[in-house]
């Protein structure tokens, strides 16, 4: 499809992804020249009804919506067979790509983005729409943080939430709610179920149940709890832990009553503010209560009550032989029952096996064909892998009676902790910040940078803010700042200390601090007298010059008389002399002006041997010049 235009405006640019229903393209609306996003139902279901109509409902629904959390929709159209919807672009990944690529988010991310998440929804219900299919895929996250709720392609009308056991179940298994697991009505607490899945799994990396079919992790939610998400992140505060179990309880009378009390709880958290602890419903009179007596009875209670008294006979006093028979019949039947008890009560005794260092799950299967229970308590470790039996109580070996539970200790392993960002610090800075942290800092590579300076950090791995194991080993690349460039040496010699330093820094080159001085008897004490390396030399930016100067006493100062006749053309003329000499060069005499044709005579001091030149009027060009020995 990518060049066709639909509908007359919407060119196809690119695809994007697909999805079950339908494929995703990038386009470009040429009436209003904007990206945009066009969803195609795909080819094989035109033909049915039943898709084409669920796909409508998609447009339908989320055009009903206008929120700053949720992707837009634009238009909806059809051309042949082809039936797609246009709706907002969004600049972003979605929240499985992040996921996947930094495992645990940082605690204050994931919470932010929920709150959002939660945003969204409670306006898509406020309108009468359920979403049933909340999961990260559906989730966008733009460059600048602004959370996006997508995909309602099996968005529900809250006037007909009832879905039964002969209805086709839709959605994503690891973030149904158990009511929809079990093929029941599906209302907007379906979706704040979904959005306690997802904020599980960004604060732990995992979804909260797995299974090797559909069928099992469907059954997970309706049957088992959620191992409590601060087993795998010890950064999860307990009220965060709370709020992510209230949303994910299986009775929905004790999940939030909305959305947005939801994210409220989330936004206090973010605030720092305290937050109701109490994992239950608002005032529901139908909600199950202690109720105090007295209680009344039917009469018909009553009168099965009367029915069932035993009629009072009049006492008869047994004989005597009677009395004898009937201790020794109970003295024969209470020792057979010691035999029969003691025989009951003796449980076999069972030698514990050694279940210490294999997963949780084969330590379990040992233990039960050995005839003993088990129960687990989850730890972090710094070495033991995840899932594998750290220790065991009873210790292996002991004995003991048959059904004894047997306590595992198993690894959560490492520890996850934040990595602080070091990126831009000073080597020595962010050794220490990792350090602090739990953290093995390493240089591993030095690196040329224009814009980071030297000795900086230029970049890290694992990035910072992200979640990595406590002790872990974050790599750093160190800046050697910019990367030297070939330059020229500049001519040095014959001039004072002072400019030689001025020339070398203009060329990005260093003065070395290795200067030494030697007598000459032709440069003046201070002026440089030769340099290494020679002028015009290709050298590194950076590199070190070095320079020797003299100590004098220098070249004896001479005297030259300078005439010059300036143009007889009826103009004042204004005339400077410059004297170039091993000293350097330098103004001589500064501009005077002379009349018309009159004759220009001075005395100039030179030493050794030179040049001096005249200027008249034009100070660029020498008028005359003459050499001096």
């Amino acid at each position: 499809m990518i060049g066709q235009i639909l509908g007359g405006r919407y060119e196809i640019v690119s695809q994007l992804g697909g999805g079950g229903m339908a494929i995703v393209f990038k386009a470009r609306d040429t009436l209003l020249n904007r990206r945009v996003t066009v969803k195609v139902l795909r080819s094989e279901y035109t033909s049915d009804e039943e898709f084409v109509t669920r796909f409508r409902r998609e447009a339908q629904a989320v055009a009903k919506l206008s929120h700053s959390n949720i992707v837009s929709v634009y238009d909806v159209g059809q051309q042949n067979d082809t039936h797609y919807i246009v709706m907002e672009y969004i600049e972003g990944r979605n929240l499985k790509q992040i996921i996947n690529e930094q495992g645990k988010l940082p605690v204050k991310k994931a919470m932010d983005i929920a709150r959002q998440i939660c945003d969204g929804v409670q306006d898509a219900h406020d309108n009468g729409i359920v979403h049933r299919d909340i999961k990260p895929h559906n989730i966008l996250v733009t460059d600048n943080g602004r959370v996006k709720v997508t995909d309602f392609g099996i968005a529900q009308i809250m006037s007909s939430v009832t879905m039964t056991n002969s209805e086709t179940i839709v959605g994503s298994v690891h973030y149904f709610s158990p009511e929809q697991a079990r093929g029941g009505t599906t209302g907007a607490k379906s979706d704040i179920y979904s959005v306690g899945v997802v904020l599980y799994e960004m604060v732990t990396g995992r979804v909260p149940f797995e299974g090797e079919t559909p069928i099992a992790v469907a059954l997970k939610h309706i049957n088992s709890e959620p191992v409590p998400p601060g087993k795998f992140n010890p950064n999860i505060s307990p009220e965060l832990e709370r709020i992510i179990l209230r949303a994910m309880q299986k009775d929905v009378t004790r999940r939030y009553m909305n959305a947005g009390d939801m994210a409220r709880d989330l936004k206090k958290l973010l605030n720092g503010d305290a937050i109701d602890d109490r994992i239950g419903v608002g005032q529901d009179e139908f909600a199950t209560r202690v109720m105090n007596g007295p209680f009344v009875k039917t009469r018909d209670q009553a009168d099965e009550e009367e029915r069932e008294r035993p009629y009072r006979k009049k006492k008869k006093r047994l004989k005597p032989a009677v009395l004898i028979l009937i201790v020794v019949i109970l003295g024969l039947l209470a020792g057979a029952g010691y035999y029969g008890i003691t025989n009951l009560l003796a449980v076999p005794d069972v030698i514990v096996p050694n279940v210490t260092g294999i997963t949780a799950e084969d330590a379990q299967a040992k233990l039960k064909d050995s005839g003993l229970q088990s129960g687990v308590n989850w730890v972090t470790h710094p070495e033991v892998e995840r899932n594998y039996v750290i220790k065991q109580d009873p210790a292996a070996s002991e004995k003991v009676k048959e059904n004894t539970k047997v306590q595992l200790t198993v690894s959560l392993g490492p520890e996850y902790v934040t990595v602080p960002n070091v990126v831009r610090k000073e080597q020595a800075q962010a050794e220490i910040d990792l350090d602090n942290a739990g953290f093995e800092p390493k240089v591993t590579t030095e690196e040329y940078d224009d814009e980071v300076p030297a000795g900086a950090v230029i970049r890290q791995s694992p990035e910072g803010d992200t979640e990595a194991k406590e002790g872990s080993i974050v790599k750093l690349v160190v800046s050697l700042g910019p990367e030297p460039r070939p330059v020229k040496v500049p001519d040095l010699v014959g001039v004072p200390l002072k400019d030689a330093q001025a020339k070398l820094d203009e060329a990005k080159l260093q003065l070395s601090p290795d200067i030494s001085q030697e007598k000459s008897a032709q440069f003046l004490p201070g002026y440089v007298i030769s340099q290494d390396p020679a002028a015009g030399t290709e050298i590194q930016e950076g590199e070190q010059v070095k320079v020797v100067l003299s100590l004098g006493p220098g070249p004896e100062a001479k005297t030259a008389r300078v005439k010059v006749k300036v143009p007889d053309d009826g103009l004042v003329h204004k005339v400077k002399i410059v004297v170039i000499d091993v000293v350097g060069t330098r103004v001589a005499v500064e501009p005077e002006e002379v009349g018309s044709g009159d004759e220009f005579s001075k005395l100039v001091n030179y030493y050794d041997k030179g040049k001096i030149q005249v200027f008249v009027d034009d100070f660029e060009t020498p008028f005359d010049e003459k050499l001096v020995h």
